[in-house]
C-alpha cells in the first residue's frame, strides 16, 4: 500500500508498476479504447505541466465542470499534480448555482466539457462582469478555447519530468480539493478537504474492498460527488482497470460491452434493476415464474446462512447451484456475466434488494458516509456484512453515537472546514473534536450501524410529538407502486403525505389485473391507483403510535426531479423545498371537511 503523502504520487507508484497494463477504458466514435497506465500517466502530467506553465500557482482554484468522463479524471489528475485545488460542480447544477460556487470559491481558471455546459457556465458568468476574467479551458473542442488535449500536447518530456518531481512535494496538509454539498437544507457549502483526507480514505478502502488488479471497475456515477471520485482515486491507486461508462442511460449496453467486476452505485441504479427482474417475472408464463420464485427462495436461504457465517451445507449448495444455472446466471449475464460487486452509498438501499442481489450472486457492500468525510465512513466488507444496515467504522475511523442519537465521527478522513465559514465550522464539530454528521443512528445487535433519520428532517407536531419521517417513509416506499413518499406536518395537527407513482410499477400491477387505461389519463387519478395507495398507507400505518400515521395525501402528478427543484444533484429529496413549492396543496389537506 503506498505511504505517498499526495493521491497523484500514489497514483504514479502504481503507474510505474502497472505499465502497459490496460488502466482506462472509454469510448470514442462508437468503439471502446484503452490507455495504459503509462499512457495516462504521461496525459496527466503533460497537462499538469501546462497548466503550471500558463500560470496556476500552488493551492489556487481550479473549478471542473463536466459529465463522468475520461477528460474529468484526467483534468482532475493534471489539476492536483501542478499543485491547484480541484472545485468540481455537479453537471445538473443551474447557472445561479454554479455562479454561486464561482463566487464563493474565487477560481483563478475554469475547465468546461462542452458546448452545452458551456452555456450554463456562461449563463452564470453574466450574472457577474468579474466572472468573466476566468481563464477558461474545455474537454472537448470548441472554437476559440484550448481544449486539455491541447496543452496536454504542448508538454514536453522536460516539462513532464519536472511536474514529475515538483508534485512529489505536495504534502498531505495541503488542500486537494473543495467538494460544494449537495444542498438539501439550503445554501450550497465548500467542504474543504485535504490530499491527507483522501489518502486517508483510499488507504481504508483497500483494506475493505481487496479487489484484484486484473478486476475491472465500472464508472458511471457523477465525478463531481465524492462516491464516485473516490472509487475513481481508489481505481487509480489500486491499480484497477477503470471503464467509463457512455451514461446511465446506456449502462445497459454497457454492462455486456466491458463485463465489470464491480461497479459503484447509488440505491436507485440497483432499484431499477431489482423492479425490471419483477417486471419481467410478472410476464413469464407460471411454470417459468415458479421456477423463478423457487430460484430466489433458495438463493434467500443460502444467503441468510453466510450472512451469519454458517455452512450453507451440501443439499442447499447443490440446489444453488441449479438455481444459478437455470436464472442466475441469465441475469449477471446481462450486467455483463463477471460482476461479483456492487459498492453502494449516497441514500437508503431497502434491505430485501440487498438480500435479491446476494440471492444471485452478486455482494452489495453498502456504506455511509459524508462528503466532510470524502465518501465513506462505515461499509460493509465482503466477510462482515449484515444487509439493512451500512456496515462498520472503516480502519482509522471512529464512530459514537451521542445520547440524542446523532452519529458523531473523528478521524483522518474527517474534513478542515466549510469555505468562508468559519461559525459553521466551529458549530459542526463538538469541544472534543467530534463532527456532528446531523444523521441519526443506531447499532444493531452484531454491531452494525443503522441510519435511522435526519436530526433536522424530525417533524413536530402541534400535540409536541417528534415523528422521525425517514422509518415510515421507507416502509410505504417499498411498495411497487410508489417512487418517493414524502412525510409532512411540522407544526400540524396530523402527519399527511406526499406521494409521486413509479410508473412502471403501476402500470404492471394494472395489467397484470387487467384494469385498462386510457390514454393520456393520469396515474395519479386513475380510481383503481387511489385504491391501491390508500392500501398500501394503510398497511403502513399498522403498528405505528397515532401521532405518526399518515392521516391524508396527495398523489402528485409529476415524479420529483432535479431540474425541478425537488432532488439534489446526487437525488437526494429536498424536503424543505418540497413542501414549500406544494404549500397551497398541502395546505388544503388541513382544512376541516
Amino acid at each position: 500500500m503506498s505511504r505517498s503523502e499526495n493521491v497523484i504520487a500514489a497514483f504514479l507508484e502504481t503507474a510505474g508498476r502497472r505499465g502497459s497494463n490496460p488502466c482506462v477504458r472509454f469510448k470514442e466514435a462508437g468503439a471502446w479504447q484503452t490507455l495504459n497506465w503509462t499512457q495516462m500517466a504521461q496525459s496527466i502530467l503533460g497537462q499538469a505541466a501546462s497548466l503550471k506553465k500558463i500560470g496556476l500557482k500552488r493551492g489556487e482554484r481550479v473549478v471542473l465542470f463536466a459529465q463522468t468522463c475520461l477528460g474529468w479524471t484526467q483534468a482532475d489528475c493534471a489539476i492536483l499534480a501542478a499543485g491547484g485545488v480541484t472545485v468540481p460542480i455537479y453537471p445538473s447544477l443551474n447557472a445561479e448555482g454554479v455562479a454561486h460556487i464561482l463566487k464563493d470559491s474565487e477560481p483563478s481558471m475554469a475547465i468546461v466539457e462542452d458546448e452545452g455546459l458551456l452555456r450554463t457556465y456562461q449563463g452564470a458568468v453574466a450574472s457577474d462582469p468579474a466572472l468573466s476574467s476566468i481563464p477558461l479551458f474545455t474537454l472537448k473542442p470548441i472554437a476559440e478555447y484550448r481544449t486539455m488535449l491541447d496543452l496536454e500536447q504542448e508538454a514536453t518530456d522536460d516539462d513532464r519530468c519536472q511536474i514529475e518531481s515538483f508534485l512529489h512535494g505536495i504534502s498531505s496538509e495541503e488542500i486537494a480539493t473543495i467538494v460544494y454539498t449537495s444542498g438539501t437544507t439550503g445554501r450550497l457549502k465548500g467542504v474543504v478537504l485535504s490530499h491527507g483526507n483522501l489518502q486517508a480514505e483510499i488507504r481504508a478502502d483497500q483494506e475493505v474492498f481487496r479487489f484484484a488488479t486484473t478486476d475491472v471497475g465500472l464508472l458511471c456515477l457523477p465525478l463531481a460527488h465524492v462516491l464516485g471520485r473516490m472509487m475513481q482515486f481508489y481505481q487509480l491507486i489500486q491499480g484497477c482497470e477503470a471503464v467509463f461508462a457512455e451514461s446511465i442511460a446506456k449502462l445497459a449496453e454497457n454492462y455486456v460491452e466491458t463485463r465489470p467486476h464491480f461497479v459503484c452505485a447509488v440505491p436507485r441504479m440497483l432499484e431499477k434493476i431489482y423492479e425490471n427482474v419483477g417486471i419481467y417475472r410478472q410476464g413469464l408464463a407460471t411454470p417459468f415464474r415458479q421456477l423463478v420464485t423457487w430460484s430466489l427462495a433458495i438463493g434467500r436461504k443460502r444467503s441468510q446462512l453466510l450472512q451469519k457465517h454458517r455452512p450453507v451445507g451440501t443439499w442447499l449448495a447443490l440446489r444453488w447451484r441449479l438455481a444459478d444455472l437455470l436464472f442466475f446466471r441469465r441475469l449477471r449475464r446481462r450486467l455483463g456475466g463477471r460482476l461479483h460487486t456492487f459498492i453502494c452509498g449516497g441514500a437508503y438501499l431497502p434491505q430485501e434488494i440487498a438480500e435479491f442481489f446476494h440471492a444471485v450472486g452478486i455482494l452489495v457492500q453498502e456504506g455511509y458516509g459524508l462528503t466532510e468525510t470524502f465518501a465513506a465512513a462505515t461499509v460493509n466488507s465482503p466477510d462482515d456484512y449484515h444487509f439493512g444496515t451500512v456496515g462498520k467504522p472503516l480502519p482509522g475511523v471512529e464512530l459514537t453515537i451521542s445520547k440524542e442519537g446523532e452519529l458523531l465521527i473523528r478521524g483522518p478522513t474527517v474534513f478542515r472546514e466549510y469555505l468562508g465559514l468559519p461559525e459553521e465550522t466551529r458549530t459542526a464539530f463538538t469541544e472534543d473534536g467530534w463532527f456532528r454528521t446531523g444523521d441519526l443512528g443506531e447499532y444493531s445487535r452484531d454491531g452494525f450501524i443503522r441510519i435511522t433519520g435526519r436530526c433536522k428532517d424530525i417533524i413536530i407536531t402541534a400535540g409536541g410529538k417528534n415523528v422521525a419521517p425517514q422509518p415510515i417513509e421507507r416502509v410505504m416506499s417499498a411498495s411497487p407502486l410508489i417512487d418517493h413518499f414524502l412525510l409532512c406536518g411540522e407544526g400540524r395537527r396530523f402527519i399527511s403525505a406526499l406521494i409521486t407513482l413509479n410508473e412502471e410499477g403501476v402500470r404492471s400491477i394494472l395489467r397484470e389485473r387487467g384494469i385498462p387505461l386510457r390514454d393520456k389519463e393520469p396515474l395519479s387519478q386513475h380510481p383503481e391507483v387511489q385504491r391501491l395507495v390508500e392500501e398500501v398507507v394503510q398497511r403502513g400505518n399498522e403498528g405505528l403510535s397515532a401521532y405518526e400515521t399518515v392521516k391524508r395525501f396527495i398523489i402528485l402528478d409529476e415524479p420529483f426531479t432535479i431540474e425541478g427543484g425537488e432532488l439534489t444533484p446526487s437525488m437526494k429529496v429536498r424536503r424543505k423545498a418540497i413542501c414549500e413549492k406544494y404549500s397551497e396543496a398541502l395546505e388544503g389537506l388541513y382544512q376541516e371537511r
